[in-house]
């Protein structure tokens, strides 16, 4: 740890002012003293901030390596976003053929190509403050061992924080695109439970991960995510371009030899690229997530230091600024496999229908017409007004002998957002709007 504060304490020095230079000594493993004297000199604030910024400016570059924590999904970021704060992300359909016509008769006449486009705006302005105290920079320098402390303090405070911060934040995507119908959802026996479970598991992912190759609607939920385009998009993954998060407790269960198989790679190659392992989900009925790399749309709009001097106070408050854009992508293949329930016990996971009668000008955002036994069900309500009135049955019960649908409006019906929300399917569901 000493050498490698000493060659930290050296590159600040090489990359300083001259006044640094001339002020602090070359740094060796015997002269911390000597280094202490001037950082605790009050005439030499000058100096005591440049070196607060310059360790500062390397901790967040990643330059300092003294337990840093580095969010498992940065590798999903895009880097810098360009000019302005906002993003404009652009998918052109396929195209449907055409049978020849040799007359030429539609020379003239004009086909649109079917554009897709959605927009993702800065969300996150986050700050982190730290406070350094001269008399805490003079402690800092009374040993190598207290300036690691101090250094560790520092990363903590900063860097950690904000890549925790950051982690959390993509993990939440994830949670909002399955809340949003965003994603196309597969319905598993959870893998954590038998050795069968998982095998059966790593075929769900594999049978996706093989027909994501080809084009097709089927593994993308661009309908059921927005209410406005009834034409779904028709698009392909290719195995490099397709990414498999799993929760740490799934990875450890399941067999990373025929998951690395599923892409062709080793197991090495694999773990390095294409998988990426997190605590868990913010739905804990998620086991993992297969998706298009462009699914995350992850941009970094600022990320700056900004410092402070209280001359009264003797101290220096430096600001870190993390601006970011945080957004998923509803133009690209995106999967989510989820641990189904078999409410009635019955040895298998049923598919109960939902059936909608709306009224002219009402609609459900969400347009599948399925769900698993156990699934939850949510769907904004497109339309409505507040002299409309909807009932939402689910199942029936049995009076009498007479068959009656059971009610679960009062449950599943917020008024203010106008949302169906039903935690677990057990029966056929029925949305009217009358």
């Amino acid at each position: 740890m000493n050498t490698n504060l000493v060659e930290l304490l050296n590159t600040i020095r090489d990359n300083a002012s001259t006044e640094y230079q001339d002020r602090i000594p070359e740094a060796t493993r015997n002269n911390i003293e000597s280094i202490q004297e001037v950082m605790a000199d009050p005439q030499y604030a000058v100096v005591q901030n440049e070196f607060c910024s310059a360790l500062l400016n390397m901790i967040i570059k990643q330059v300092i390596i003294s337990k840093l924590f580095s969010d498992p999904l940065k590798s999903l970021k895009k880097g810098n976003k360009p000019l302005g704060d906002t993003v404009e992300e652009i998918y052109a359909n396929f195209l449907k053929g055409e049978t020849y016509d040799p007359t030429g008769a539609n020379l003239l006449t004009r086909e649109l190509p079917d554009v897709k486009a959605i927009y993702h705006r800065m969300n996150r302005q986050d700050k982190y403050k730290v406070t350094i105290g001269e008399e805490q920079l003079r402690k800092a320098f009374a040993s190598y061992d207290k300036l690691g402390a101090f250094i560790q303090t520092i990363i903590n405070s900063l860097y950690n924080s904000s890549e925790l911060d950051e982690f959390i934040l993509i993990k939440q995507l994830i949670k909002q695109a399955l809340d949003n119908n965003a994603m196309v959802v597969v319905d598993v026996a959870d893998p954590l439970l038998s050795e069968q479970n998982g095998k059966a598991f790593i075929k769900a992912v594999k049978t996706v991960s093989g027909g994501m190759e080809f084009p097709s609607t089927e593994y993308n939920a661009y309908l059921t995510a927005q209410s406005t385009d009834i034409v779904p998009i028709t698009t392909f993954s290719r195995k490099d371009e397709q990414i498999l998060i799993l929760d740490n407790a799934t990875n450890v269960s399941l067999n990373v030899d025929v998951l690395a198989s599923i892409f062709n790679m080793s197991v090495a190659e694999f773990n390095d690229t294409r998988k990426i392992v997190i605590d868990s989900f913010p739905d804990p009925s998620v086991r993992g997530v297969l998706v298009d790399e462009q699914f995350f749309q992850i941009f970094d709009d600022l990320v700056t230091f900004r410092e402070f001097n209280n001359g009264e106070g003797l101290y220096t408050n430096y600001n870190l600024h993390v601006w970011q854009t945080l957004a998923y992508s509803i133009l690209v293949n995106a999967v989510a496999f989820k641990v189904a329930s078999d409410e009635d016990e019955d040895g298998q996971i049923d598919e109960y229908s939902i059936t909608a009668t709306l009224k002219t000008g009402v609609s459900l955002a969400n347009k599948n017409t399925t769900v698993s036994e156990g699934s939850s069900y949510v769907s904004k309500v497109k339309g409505i007004k507040g002299t409309d009135t909807i009932t939402i049955t689910m199942g029936t019960t049995t009076v009498e002998e007479v068959e009656t649908p059971v009610d679960i409006t009062e449950t599943a019906w917020d008024s203010e957002t106008n949302t169906i929300t039903i935690d677990k399917v057990t029966a056929d569901v029925t949305i009217t709007v009358v």
